[in-house]
């Protein structure tokens, strides 16, 4: 409690320099809806304290995954300086034996990764990892495939990165420099970076409080040991510019060929397999061999967040070999989905044929749909993966009128720090939503779709004018799954 009080204040007094323009009432609303959205999380069960932007989580989950999600979930919201999770674990009580077992399958599962080697031990549920790998990227997929076990209730990660080779501090502030402007996720104009002995220290404004998580991972650079990001602010704009600049920023081909080679050599999911990349006006193509469909798809979502790129031709092939039998295909995923800590209590169906593998049942989120296909995905010997999961909200969200639905959306419009909503109209007739208007790219236009779905559209028609000339006309019968790290791939993001 007192580390708490102590962190508040550090926070208050950062935000008292530039008081935010929205109302901490209505950030706390807006927080409580994306949780009742996009989480299988109960509503009394997680209290929301906001004061000056400031965002103070606390209650229980029944996992690590929705305590995770929880506090992500609170740092993308417009005008949400600094997120201060002190929610608690309560699992269903398992002995730290089978906890332990778990966690080892599942770095096990992961050993082509370069972190299958590192030691397990849990007391109390608490999970503690040792060992040592070469990038801080590797440690965080440790951690993250820990807290997928159920179960576990924290994470001690006291795993040793020791860099591969040595960089001199010029090269990595570049490296890193580069690493912000090519993130489509990151506004990099405010953001100062200087490397002393491979210490990081990152400086500066960031509009949320995600942007800044986000910046300080791009930080870990091959050669960084440390990453100090206090001094890296959040804080959002003035109302006459709501809305950060356009992620999209046209890029020469070569510039592109390079931060997307960039990203793919730092992606331990992907840099083994050393895939082909090509660039033309903006369309980049992968080629080659991968080993898993997960590696097809990490590579194509390392090129998707890369700035300048529009789409991604991805033709990277699975290597050739003696793969597992449809039967052991099958078991395996099932196993994967009886010790995860999410998806372990759903009557989830799972067939395979000839290594392509068909997902059933229905979920209450699409997180959990796609988390589902994500580990399915990761699994040798899956060749394709036809994910026919049903997202079935509660019966409240479902019966919702049309008009309680358009609210809903414009309000989702107008808190998207993407979006401009003064440009986008709405019309709801029978659950299907029709937004009409202008986007500045297709990218932002996505993003207005999976707002209208997170403001309870069943389907979505866009009518929307581009800037830079074009329209983007399509019909959206679920919510596009958004691109990054956390969606494509369920990791740390």
């Amino acid at each position: 409690m007192l580390l708490t009080v102590f962190l508040t204040t550090v926070f208050l007094a950062q935000a008292a320099a530039a008081a935010p323009p929205i109302d901490d009432g209505k950030i706390r609303g807006v927080i409580q809806r994306y949780l009742a959205a996009e989480t299988a999380v109960s509503a009394e069960n997680v209290e929301i304290h906001v004061n000056d932007g400031v965002v103070m989580l606390s209650g229980s989950t029944d996992n690590l995954l929705q305590k995770n999600q929880i506090a992500r979930i609170a740092e993308s919201v417009r005008g949400v300086r600094a997120v201060i999770d002190d929610t608690r674990v309560v699992p269903a009580l398992r002995e730290d034996d089978a906890v332990a077992r778990d966690v080892r399958a599942a770095l096990a599962r992961s050993a082509s990764l370069g972190i299958g080697e590192n030691t397990v031990a849990v007391e109390k549920g608490v999970v503690t990892l040792q060992g040592t790998v070469d990038s801080w990227v590797r440690s965080r997929l440790a951690e993250r495939r820990a807290m997928s076990v159920r179960g576990a209730t924290k994470i001690v990660n006291q795993i040793v990165v020791i860099p591969g080779r040595h960089r001199d501090d010029k090269t990595i502030q570049m490296d890193i420099m580069k690493r912000l402007q090519s993130d489509l996720y990151v506004d990099a104009s405010g953001i100062d970076v200087a490397v002393t002995g491979g210490r990081v220290r990152l400086e500066g404004y960031v509009r949320t409080a995600a942007e800044k998580r986000r910046a300080a991972e791009n930080a870990w650079v091959a050669g960084v040991v440390a990453v100090e990001d206090r001094q890296l602010i959040a804080k959002w704009p003035q109302k006459e510019t709501m809305q950060r600049p356009s992620p999209y920023i046209q890029q020469s081909d070569q510039t592109i060929l390079k931060a997307v080679e960039d990203a793919l050599l730092m992606d331990p999911r992907v840099n083994a397999a050393n895939p082909d990349v090509s660039v033309i006006n903006g369309v980049v193509t992968l080629s080659g061999v991968v080993d898993t469909l997960y590696a097809k798809r990490a590579a194509e979502a390392d090129a998707l967040n890369t700035t300048g790129v529009w789409k991604v031709d991805n033709q990277l092939h699975l290597r050739y070999r003696a793969f597992p039998t449809d039967a052991e295909v099958e078991s395996m995923i099932r196993d994967v989905f009886k010790r995860d800590a999410e998806l372990h209590p759903l009557d989830l169906g799972v067939d395979v044929a000839d290594n392509h593998v068909r997902l059933s049942g229905s979920v209450k989120t699409m997180g959990q749909k796609i988390r589902a296909e994500n580990i399915a995905s990761q699994i040798d010997g899956v060749l394709t993966v036809e994910n026919r999961i049903k997202v079935q909200p509660d019966e409240k969200t479902a019966s919702e009128k049309d008009s309680d639905i358009k609210s809903a959306i414009e309000d989702e419009l107008f808190w998207s720090p993407y979006v401009d909503s003064d440009r986008i109209t709405v019309t709801v007739t029978n659950g299907r939503a029709l937004l009409k208007g202008g986007v500045a790219n297709r990218f932002v236009g996505r993003i207005a779709v999976q707002n209208a779905f997170e403001g309870g559209a069943q389907t979505v028609q866009t009518q929307l004018a581009l800037n830079g000339g074009g329209t983007f006309a399509e019909r959206f019968m679920e919510k596009p799954g958004p691109s990054g790290l956390d969606a494509a791939l369920g990791l740390w993001r």
